[in-house]
């Protein structure tokens, strides 16, 4: 295991950690990583819960081209069937090095209720966009599949990473390999959340579920106080703006999301705490 790969595996570790303790993800929920020195393969959560990874013996590999892993006789082969989320979005996006897909009681709201998922604060609203997709998996039922809402088959992964991009995009006879959003509902079930690195990834999931939270909050006083013009989002312009500031400074969250996991006794990184490349 070279230095590029340990340090990735420990960034891995500190993400499911730090995951846990904004309770973005719980006993469930998965983050991944593209292989630095293999842009074929991709590691994500293995068996254990995201809490209690500790190692790389706690991790999986797989192949970005069917999910299919790299070492099927590994005894901590994780159970997650979900391992096509991942897939399919670092399949069609190859930019993209990292994914999160989380279960959060907070958003699952906006994926069921019809209410648009919208930015509310300049945090996070660069990133969420003016339009977040919601992907509905009973779109994609076949006859005989079992409707339990898991992105569990490759052509349910293929068909949520296609929800990354617009319906023109969608349409085009070329193949788009950036994605126009960077964050999509899933009807009834969470969210997933793509990035250029696992920090930022994980401040992309960290900022959605704190978003639900504050568009929450301004829906439910706007309309307790029955306010006439309703909740004012982030313009456009704003969104903009907004986005070139979260893609320059994300990573100052890490340092201190990475200290807090390290000294609560729950999390154990046998790999050390390995600092951003920069």
């Amino acid at each position: 295991m070279v230095a590029n790969l340990t340090q990735t595996l420990s960034l891995l570790i500190t993400a499911n950690h730090i995951l846990d303790y904004y309770q973005v993800v719980t006993g469930f929920g998965h983050v991944s990583v593209r292989n630095p020195l293999n842009n074929a393969t991709f590691f994500m959560t293995g068996s254990p819960p995201p809490a209690l990874i500790t190692s790389a013996h706690d991790l999986n590999e797989f192949y970005v081209e069917d999910a299919s892993p790299v070492n099927p006789d590994n005894r901590n082969q994780s159970r997650w069937s979900e391992r096509f989320i991942h897939q399919g979005i670092l399949k069609q996006f190859p930019s993209q090095q990292s994914v999160v897909h989380s279960h959060s009681r907070a958003v699952i709201p906006f994926a069921i209720a019809g209410v648009p998922f919208r930015p509310t604060y300049h945090m996070d609203g660069g990133f969420i966009g003016q339009h977040v997709p919601v992907f509905d998996i009973a779109d994609y039922y076949l006859p005989n599949d079992t409707q339990d809402l898991l992105v569990n088959k490759e052509r349910f992964g293929n068909a949520l990473a296609k929800t990354f991009l617009t319906p023109a995009h969608n349409a085009s006879t070329v193949t788009i390999t950036e994605p126009d959003h960077y964050l999509v509902l899933q009807r009834g079930h969470g969210f997933a959340v793509l990035g250029t690195s696992i920090p930022e990834a994980v401040y992309r999931a960290v900022y959605t579920t704190w978003n639900a939270d504050v568009q929450a909050s301004a829906l439910a006083i706007n309309r307790a106080a029955e306010v006439s013009h309703g909740v004012k989002y982030l313009t456009a312009q704003e969104v903009s703006g907004t986005l070139v500031m979260d893609n320059a400074d994300y990573s100052k969250e890490w340092p201190v999301w990475a200290a807090q996991v390290r000294v609560n006794p729950l999390y154990k990184n046998d790999l050390g705490y390995a600092a951003i490349p920069m």
